[in-house]
Parts: structure tokens; C-alpha cells; sequence
């Protein structure tokens, strides 16, 4: 069976926690942020999405966002913003926290051909400090937060959108911070005043270590990138573009962002695609699940598709249900 990604739309939620019965929907692509207030955080969430095909159509199906600097030369797809983040209960080192993506069942069994070659370039070009085991049990995937988020600040912006509604871009400003040496004191080495330079840098675990997310500092962070398209569920890296879509079990992508020694979660951001309703997939060959080639190198032919097992179509039916009793949370 071929899936078409115009019978699906996209449901966008985050929590305090991994279960769904935490999670509230987030007004993607407005400039309303969907506030947090926990034992562990305070933060403003903004998601925004490029042609974004919404569970809830009143949400726009783009953002102003994507026509600023640098994010219109970049074509970037998606921002998962935190305008501010503040630590509540505690600081937290650099190396220790991540944001990455993780699920609960296998998919190793669901991974497309030529996904190891894509792992790679992966972890060579779009993002040398991600780590992450995809073929575990409990796949997962995740960077640092200092050598994978594009755009860091921190304190007081003088450079804050004032006017209610209008598009908030952030800009970099960690370099504002001083890395500290074991005994605390400030170090003379200073932190980049560039966003690249500065993922460059803390892909160095010395340099993290040096890092503290101090307690009731605000923290301002942008993450985004142009490789993953949520209008087409497509990973399009440089030399191969995956139809994401084909190989789905079911499951929901989030994104986690927590500490990695202890595996304290701070907040999750879930983008779950929908079925509609009365619309059944076809054998129509007119969306297929190849891996094609870009004009920067070459693909990956398509492997055979199978059917969907039992066990697929069933844990559909239960993430069908799960979606429709949360919509009521719009209203």
C-alpha cells in the first residue's frame, strides 16, 4: 500500500512529560507562545512550520519567520523556539544537556535502504555533535544543546519585537556568558560570537564541560534546520531525500529535551501525523517511497514495499482514537 501525505495532517503538541495525557496543542505558526510553567522550567514555546498542514485549519500554514534572515537563504522547514527557557530547579552543565528525538518501539525493521549512508552524513555534515543508537529497542537521537541548537543567547535582549504579533527572531548572544575552569572561576577563553563557530566549539566535550545553564538565568533558544520537511514527511540531506512516509509504523516524532545523566525531562514537543477521516490510502503509485536523487549527489533506490502488518494497523486504530480525544482540548 502507498501512503499519500494528503491524507494525513499534522498534530503538534508538547508536555512536561512523554505521555500524551500532558500535552497541550501549540498554536504553530502564530506568535501566541504556548507557556510552561513547571517544578523544573518557565518557558514560551513557539513552533513554526513551513506549509504547514494543520489537525486545526485555523492555524496558518506558514510564518513570517520563514522570510527573515537568515532562515529565507537557509529554505529552513521548521523552528522549535524557547523565548526564554529558565532552569528552576537547578543548574545544569553544558555537557549534559540535549534535545533530541526519541521513540518507544523499534525501527529498525521500518528503516528505509541507504539509511545508514544517511545516518553518516548526518553526524559528518548537518551535525557532528549528534549521537544516538536508531537501530535499539528504544531508538534515539540526540545533540547537545551547545553544539546542536542553532541560536543561542542568554540575559536581557535589547533587540526583542515589541509589537504584539509581530515575528520574534532570535539572534545569537551566548558569547555574553564566561566558560569556567573545575574551580570555577571565569576563564579567559571566550565563547564565539557566531552561531556555526559556536556548534563548532562545544562539539568539543573539554569546551562543554566548561558550560553551566545556570539557575534562574533566561536562556534563549532557537533550533532549525532545512532537511526535514514536514508538508512531505521527506528528510532531504545533502546527496539523499527520503520519503519518510512509506516506511512510518505509526509512531509520533518528538522531540525531548532533557538531561542526559539522570534523564530528567524538561519539556516534549510531539509532531504526530493524522489520518483524516473517511480517506483510506490506495495502491495509487502516484507517491512512492523512493529515496531520489538531489542535485547535489546521488540516491538510493527504492526498496519493495511490504503490507502493513497486523500490529502496524492496530496500533494505527489506537493513535487514531488517542488524536480524536485530544482535539477536544481545542475547543
Amino acid at each position: 500500500m502507498t501512503r499519500k501525505i494528503s491524507n494525513y495532517t499534522l498534530t503538534v503538541t508538547a508536555g512536561p512529560s512523554r505521555d500524551i495525557s500532558s500535552h497541550v496543542p501549540i498554536p504553530v505558526n502564530t506568535e501566541r507562545p504556548l507557556h510552561f510553567d513547571t517544578d523544573l522550567i518557565s518557558t514560551d514555546l513557539f513552533v513554526r512550520i513551513q506549509n504547514y498542514r494543520g489537525t486545526d485549519t485555523s492555524l496558518p500554514s506558514t510564518s513570517p519567520y520563514f522570510t527573515t534572515p537568515p532562515h529565507s537563504a537557509n529554505k529552513d522547514k521548521y523552528s522549535i523556539s524557547f523565548s526564554p527557557l529558565i532552569f528552576k530547579d537547578s543548574s545544569i552543565n553544558g555537557d549534559d544537556l540535549v534535545l533530541g528525538n526519541d521513540f518507544d518501539r523499534p525501527i529498525r525493521q521500518n528503516l528505509p535502504p541507504g539509511f545508514s549512508i544517511a545516518w553518516r552524513v548526518a553526524r559528518w555534515i548537518v551535525d557532528p555533535g549528534l549521537d544516538g543508537d536508531p537501530w535499539a529497542d528504544k531508538p534515539w537521537l540526540e545533540g547537545r544543546a551547545l553544539s546542536s541548537v542553532n541560536v543561542l543567547d542568554v540575559g536581557d535582549r535589547d533587540y526583542k519585537k515589541d509589537n504584539s504579533g509581530e515575528v520574534d527572531v532570535l539572534e545569537e548572544g551566548l558569547y555574553k556568558s564566561k566558560l569556567k575552569s573545575e574551580d570555577g572561576t571565569d576563564e579567559t577563553e571566550n565563547i564565539p560570537k557566531d552561531g556555526p563557530a559556536r556548534m563548532k566549539f562545544f562539539v568539543q566535550e573539554e569546551e562543554r564541560k566548561k558550560f553551566v545553564f545556570e539557575k534562574g538565568e533566561k536562556y534563549w533558544a532557537d533550533f532549525y534546520n532545512p532537511y526535514l520537511d514536514f508538508n512531505e514527511f521527506a528528510l532531504n540531506l545533502p546527496g539523499i531525500s527520503i520519503h519518510i512516509l512509506q516506511y512510518w509504523d505509526g509512531q509520533p516524532l518528538r522531540y525531548v529535551l532533557k538531561n542526559r545523566v539522570d534523564q530528567t525531562v524538561y519539556l516534549v514537543v510531539q509532531f504526530t501525523l493524522t489520518p483524516k477521516e473517511n480517506v483510506e490510502d490506495s495502491d495509487d503509485e502516484e507517491e512512492s517511497g523512493e529515496e531520489s536523487e538531489d542535485d547535489n549527489g546521488s540516491g538510493f533506490e527504492s526498496a519493495k514495499e511490504g503490507g502493513e502488518t497486523t500490529g502496524q494497523k492496530d496500533r494505527m486504530k489506537r493513535r487514531i482514537k488517542d488524536w480524536r480525544r485530544l482535539k477536544d482540548k481545542w475547543k
